[in-house]
């Protein structure tokens, strides 16, 4: 089951984002809220903090965020997809009417080139995003450049588990979303669940990371062994 895993064409992302948030809980069995809100967790910001949301997408980080820490911070959600943007953009006008004592902006621009200051930010958050991007390694550089001397780089992705029973669970599991997928309608959804059985492994993704001048800091596992979250220092 692992390979090369294809990257997903923003064509898709323009035909799913009003849908993205419900595919997300198509493929989590509705615990992407929760798995999102422990993985910030693991970020230990605190307040004031500057934190960068880069490939925001809808930008449900945000509202793990607001969930998990309850004091002011400083977010920034960077998309290149301009329909995805647009839900964003819904989405943080009400975090920002129930936590005004915080800001909530969003960018329209690439990974690969982020129009920020170097350092600018305490945090910086990538969920399920890095291999869909043209060139990842310089998604990973420009993230370092931003991210001050101390910050954290928090990286979400997609994996498989461990146990080779664990990933024959997973294989019909994954078989029965895209089923569900194609009764609903979701064709993309297809594409996201090959996303899974493509995971190269943990030790991949940490050698690219520290090969980008990041050092690990934590990591955990989470859904079954489904998403793998990893927290990077500079």
């Amino acid at each position: 089951m692992v390979g090369t895993r294809p990257a997903t064409p923003q064509a898709m992302f323009t035909e799913i984002a009003p849908r993205y948030d419900l595919v997300n809980s198509i493929l989590t069995l509705g615990g992407d809220k929760r798995l999102r809100r422990e993985a910030v967790r693991l970020l230990r910001l605190e307040a004031g903090s500057r934190v960068l949301d880069v490939a925001a997408g809808t930008a449900e980080i945000a509202s793990a965020l607001a969930a998990e820490y309850r004091f002011p911070m400083s977010y920034c959600a960077v998309d290149l997809n301009e329909q995805m943007l647009e839900v964003a953009e819904r989405k943080l006008a009400r975090l920002g009417q129930e936590w005004p004592r915080s800001e909530w902006g969003l960018v329209h621009g690439s990974a690969e080139a982020l129009s920020f200051e170097s350092s600018a930010f305490d945090a910086v958050v990538m969920c399920f995003a890095l291999d869909d991007m043209d060139d990842p390694s310089a998604a990973l550089a420009e993230t370092v450049r931003v991210l001050r001397d101390g910050g954290r780089f928090l990286l979400i992705e997609l994996a498989l588990p461990d146990s080779e029973l664990l990933r024959t669970v997973l294989k019909y599991r994954l078989l029965l979303i895209r089923r569900i997928a194609g009764f609903l309608g979701l064709a993309p959804v297809a594409h996201m669940t090959r996303e899974v059985e493509m995971d190269r492994g943990a030790e991949y993704t940490i050698a690219r990371c520290e090969k980008a001048g990041l050092t690990l800091d934590s990591r955990a596992r989470y859904h079954g062994g489904m998403v793998r979250a990893y927290v990077f220092r500079k």
